[in-house]
């Protein structure tokens, strides 16, 4: 529905041009003319023809250039002598070069339009020093038109590219940051319901206070995700931006759940951009995430961060099971692919004198 109104209102516009065109043309073209002698009758006929040609250039491309071709030729003919209708010509051949810019859609008209004009205006003047420049002008205007038009689409199939590019980058960031929030706090609940499960019956205080901490858990990790999938929305806010700072946060609350974990910081205090701390920080949470997961009940981890202004080096290392346990699959490539998408570098395997290492080595500055 939307299309059809389109096309009535540019079949609206269309006529409109071709009626001020035809005016145009009837009036001009005698007064620029008029110190030449009397004009035939066919001059007037010849101009509206040229111009109401234009009222079909968008569904008749061809159709206005032969129209207009043919009142250049008439009056050409009835006057022997050319004026300002040739305008007509000009304009309908550059429209159709910027209608259908492949050569084949405009290159056989235009050829045959000069061939015709040029026949009919040494029929009617006679040679004249004219003709050549006025045919190259006929064959340059489709050619131009043409080339803009082709270079108007390239610059919207890049920009397309462009944007469709961006989409999927902001989805598969997305899903990243879901796969963290999520995996991060089933991890830390499964820690807790092992202590809960643990002390059921020896200890209930501490079997409430385990449970207590899953909910509090479960109620922030919901509220993260939440945030997270409101950017898909359209009037949504903008998920809350971890960043290194909040390390100690998230160890603590891993301590709390009953895992092991130590932090070492090392290096300035300088700032760093927020895309930088948000990987350094998401590197770390599915690291330790993968600890809780794979190393072993009474694995321990060690979480190092050193920053200059350089770089900032994320490293967690535990003494659990190794890199028999650790599958390469959404968290270890997640990772991955927060690194290398800011110009870094990440590793990842057998830690010496065993258990598994997480490296990962950001510019302080994104490249």
């Amino acid at each position: 529905m939307a299309t059809h109104r389109e096309d009535e209102a540019d079949l609206h516009v269309d006529v409109l041009a071709a009626l001020v065109a035809a005016l145009f043309l009837t009036t001009t073209t005698p007064l620029a003319l008029r110190d030449e002698g009397p004009l035939s009758w066919w001059t007037y006929p010849a101009c509206a023809a040229a111009g109401l040609a234009f009222a079909i250039r968008r569904r008749h491309p061809v159709w206005t250039v032969a129209i207009a071709v043919v009142a250049v030729a008439v009056f050409t003919i009835a006057n022997g002598r050319g004026g300002p209708i040739f305008a007509a010509a000009f304009v309908a051949l550059a429209w159709l070069g910027h209608a259908r810019p492949a050569p084949r859609g405009w290159l056989p008209a235009t050829l045959a339009a000069v061939a015709v004009l040029t026949i009919v205006s040494l029929a009617a003047t006679g040679p004249s020093i004219h003709i050549a420049p006025i045919g190259l002008l006929l064959l340059a205007a489709p050619k131009i038109s043409a080339d803009r038009a082709r270079a108007r689409s390239l610059r919207a199939a890049a920009s397309e590219q462009e944007t469709g590019r961006r989409v999927a980058e902001e989805r598969l960031r997305i899903a990243r940051e879901v796969h963290d929030v999520v995996g991060h706090g089933l991890a830390t609940i499964a820690l807790r319901a092992g202590v809960a499960d643990h002390v059921m019956t020896k200890d209930p205080a501490e079997a409430q206070e385990a449970l207590r901490a899953i909910r509090g858990i479960a109620r922030d990790s919901l509220t993260e995700l939440s945030a997270l999938l409101g950017e898909l929305r359209a009037d949504a806010e903008h998920a809350p931006v971890p960043d290194l700072d909040q390390l100690p946060r998230l160890v603590t609350g891993l301590r709390e759940a009953g895992m092991d974990v130590e932090l070492a910081v090392d290096g300035v205090e300088d700032p760093l951009p927020e895309v930088v701390g948000a990987a350094g920080y998401r590197i770390v949470q599915e690291a330790l995430t993968n600890v809780a997961r794979h190393a072993g009940a009474n694995a321990r981890a060690r979480v190092k961060l050193t920053k200059d202004t350089r770089q900032v080096v994320v490293e967690v290392v535990d003494d659990g099971r190794g890199a028999s346990v650790v599958r390469d699959g959404g968290g270890m490539t997640g990772m991955r692919e927060r690194a290398s998408a800011l110009g870094g570098t990440f590793e990842a395997g057998d830690a010496r004198g065993g258990g598994f290492r997480v490296r990962a080595t950001l510019p302080a500055v994104p490249r």
